[in-house]
C-alpha cells in the first residue's frame, strides 16, 4: 500500500510550466528548464545550419544557438523580429545537453501550476514526430496545450558546437 500511496503522491506533486505561443498554438515547458527570457532582436545566421537553427545570439559574451520553434512545430511560417502588431518575438533561454540554447517563440504567456496528473497522453493518431518532442497534453482554461519534453527535444535536435576548442587548428 505504501508504494501505491507514494506513486499517487508523486502524480499530485506541483509542477510549474511556462506557457508560450507559436503560430497561435499554445505550448508549455517546465519552468525548471528556463534560464531567462529575452526579446528577439535578431541574430547572426550560420552557414549550412539546419533549417530550424535561426542563428546565434550574443548572451553576455557567449554565442548561443537559437532554434526557430515555427520550424520545429512545422507551422509553414518563418519567424520575424516582430509580429504584424509590432509585438517583438521572445527567446526562451533553456539548457540543452548542458549548454544554453534559445527557443524562438511568438510570445511568452504565463507561469501555470499544475500536477503530473494534469498531463494527459498524446493520442497515437498524432504520429511519431509529435511523440519525439511532446510528452503530453495539458488542458488550461479550455485550451489544449502541448507539453514540450525538453530532455527528448535535446536528444532529437542537432546543434552546432559553439565553444572554442584547443583542438581546432
Amino acid at each position: 500500500m505504501l508504494a501505491s500511496s507514494n506513486r499517487h503522491s508523486d502524480q499530485q506533486q506541483a509542477l510549474q510550466v511556462l506557457t508560450f505561443i507559436v503560430n497561435g498554438e499554445a505550448y508549455a515547458l517546465p519552468i525548471l528548464y528556463v534560464m531567462e527570457i529575452r526579446i528577439w532582436t535578431g541574430g547572426s545566421p550560420l552557414p549550412s545550419a539546419p533549417p530550424y537553427l535561426k542563428g546565434v545570439m550574443n548572451l553576455r559574451g557567449a554565442m548561443i544557438p537559437v532554434i526557430d520553434m515555427h520550424v520545429i512545430f512545422d507551422t509553414g511560417k518563418e519567424h520575424k523580429v516582430e509580429n504584424e502588431r509590432g509585438v517583438p518575438a521572445a527567446v526562451i533561454i533553456v539548457e540543452l545537453r548542458g549548454e544554453p540554447a534559445g527557443l524562438l517563440v511568438d510570445k511568452v504567456q504565463d507561469i501555470v501550476t499544475l500536477t503530473y496528473d494534469d498531463i494527459k497522453p498524446i493520442p497515437t493518431a498524432a504520429g511519431q514526430g509529435t511523440h519525439k518532442i511532446l510528452s503530453g497534453l495539458i488542458t488550461i482554461k479550455d485550451r489544449i496545450i502541448g507539453h514540450l519534453d525538453i530532455d527528448a527535444f535535446s536528444k532529437w535536435i542537432e546543434l552546432p558546437s559553439l565553444t572554442n576548442s584547443a583542438d581546432v587548428p
